[in-house]
């Protein structure tokens, strides 16, 4: 791959050095590759990207792209090697979901470095330093590749590859992959990159919360720019490559001529590629990994019609035999963490009846703040449900000192999220879970259930919060946000202890007293314990009762 010393072959090397688009072509020509349009397009964006100062800590561009579409050739088995061709004291680190993946791609761009650097950019190698891990220049610049999961240390970068972080489906679905993944993002990628460094994230989508969903929740305003190229045209308007509505990424209709069998994904490939893909792994696949449209899939776990409705304006709080608070804590009060969730339950002849829901990002003092203002406003609270684990320890931990707080039921959850909900799913099945009407919802509790997923068709320009907690258990295990779902698991968990006598219900807490006439006291004498306890709930208890409870006090 000599380039011959002739002026022509000295206005090659500028023209590789300079263009990247022009390199990735002629890097990769061992390899068969193919220069599409969209390859073109993909190189111009990764460019311009690099040479942009936005005076930002980092700079992020984020990539969706089909599988199959030569996406690693043109970034991450290429752009290393450029890079440090043109900055031989750089760093970079290329992640992907196993260390393995990682050095696949560490010794492409070192083959190409040992064969170009020294023509194109006059860099040589460091001999010394020649790992598939880690491969160095001999100004200093080096290649770091490891696995995103087992974390990176050590190491700082200027340029900063994730391709591929989630191996499959199943890792996917997985709670403890992704929320591993999560938990390396600070330590293991934003705090390697340097100041004014470059973070490239390339992916096919399979589910809202992966590492690009991340980015746009929680490093949104370090976003350069968020690129998705769908496999099939969905907007002519405002599609980059100027396709029409249906077209694929390559073809003819693109000035791709003669395409290699291997990525000759055209618009004949296309309709029978979306066939297979449809027929076999159904629409969601589809739209995730090849239209880079994860949205939630529908979940198995509960169906939109098992939940009952009733008029919350015919009841009270007191009428019911047994209410709590159940709490889901997170506290980081950013404008994409994630949510609190409460939820205050009723228990009626064996049903539940959801009373309230909160569902919004709030911090410690506003999680505190917003349980006493709940206990406040509803009153009858038998009880105060939180998971005794990280923030809900400190809740609980904090509520043992206010006097006026009902009892606190420190939960130890059991097994993972999706087997708790799966245990209490036969209560919502047998028709035993009950929300209020659309129209029984205040323009508070509006504003205390925040809902920043796409609205689904024929609700409006807004759901309610009753219609936010059932899209959000239909849509589980798959969506974005789960906290109501593990609000009210906690909360049914719970009922169904009480109910069934796993463990003793409380007795009831009595916030009202009023007088008593002597009819009420014969009435009262002549009852049963349990019709005894709905006279109270409904008529409130005597004064007397209060006047003996203030002279023990």
């Amino acid at each position: 791959m000599a380039i011959a010393n002739t002026l022509d072959g000295e206005l090659l090397r500028r023209r590789l050095r300079h263009n990247y688009g022009d390199y990735v072509a002629y890097a990769n020509k061992p390899y068969g590759f193919y220069m599409t349009h969209f390859h073109r397009y993909l190189c111009d964006k990764i460019q311009a990207f690099l040479e942009a100062e936005t005076g930002k800590a980092m700079d992020i561009l984020l990539l969706s792209v089909p599988p199959r579409h030569g996406k690693s050739f043109c970034v991450t088995e290429t752009l290393p090697s450029w890079y440090l061709g043109n900055h031989p004291d750089g760093n970079v680190i290329i992640a992907a979901y196993e260390g393995t993946f990682a050095e696949a791609f560490s010794r492409r761009n070192r083959e190409k470095f040992n064969d170009c650097a020294s023509d194109i950019f006059r860099v040589k190698p460091n001999l010394n330093v020649q790992g598939v891990a880690l491969w160095e220049t001999e100004n200093g610049g080096r290649c770091r590749a490891a696995g995103l999961k087992a974390g990176i240390t050590g190491y700082g970068a200027d340029l900063f590859i994730i391709d591929d972080p989630i191996k499959n489906q199943e890792a996917a679905q997985s709670e403890s992959i992704i929320s591993k993944l999560h938990d390396e993002m600070g330590p293991s990628v934003q705090s390697r990159i340097h100041p004014g460094g470059k973070l490239i994230v390339i992916q096919t989508r399979w589910v809202e919360n992966d590492v690009i969903g991340f980015i746009q929740e929680n490093w949104r305003e370090f976003i350069y720019e968020d690129i998705n190229l769908p496999c099939e045209c969905e907007d002519p308007e405002h599609d980059p490559l100027g396709r029409q509505l249906g077209d694929s990424l390559m073809g003819p209709h693109l000035g791709d001529n003669d395409l290699p069998r291997r990525i000759c994904n055209d618009n004949t490939w296309l309709r029978s590629k979306k066939s297979l893909v449809c027929a076999g792994e159904g629409e969601y696949t589809w739209n995730a990994l090849y239209q880079g449209h994860p949205s939630a899939k529908q979940g198995n776990l509960f169906e939109r019609q098992w939940w009952q409705y009733y008029d919350r304006d015919q009841f009270t709080l007191d009428q019911f035999e047994y209410v709590h608070i159940s709490v889901d804590a997170t506290f980081k009060q950013t404008a994409t963490s994630d949510m609190v969730a409460m939820q205050v339950t009723g228990v009626y002849k064996g049903e539940v009846y959801i009373w309230r829901l909160v569902n919004k990002r709030m911090g410690f003092v506003d999680t505190k703040a917003k349980i006493l203002s709940v206990i406040k406003e509803c009153g009858s609270i038998d009880e105060l449900v939180i998971e005794d684990k990280a923030n809900g320890s400190a809740i609980i931990d904090s509520f043992r000192y206010i006097d006026d707080a009902p009892p606190i039921v420190a939960v130890n959850p059991q097994g993972g999220k999706f087997s708790r909900a799966q245990a209490v799913a036969s209560y919502v099945i047998a028709g035993k879970v009950h929300i209020p009407l659309e129209r029984n919802w205040t323009e508070a509790e509006y504003k205390d259930v925040e809902w920043d997923g796409p609205i689904p068709e024929g609700c409006g320009k807004r759901l309610s919060p009753g219609e936010a907690f059932v899209q959000q258990h239909m849509r589980f295990p798959f969506a974005k946000h789960d906290d109501m779902v593990d609000a009210d698991t906690q909360s049914l968990t719970r009922v169904i202890k009480l109910t069934t006598g796993e463990e003793p219900k409380p007795a009831r807490r009595i916030q009202r007293y009023v007088h008593w006439y002597p009819d009420m006291w014969e009435d009262y004498d002549s009852m049963s314990p349990a019709e005894q306890e709905r006279f109270i709930a409904t008529y409130g208890a005597p004064l007397e009762w209060r006047d003996e409870l203030d002279k023990i006090s």
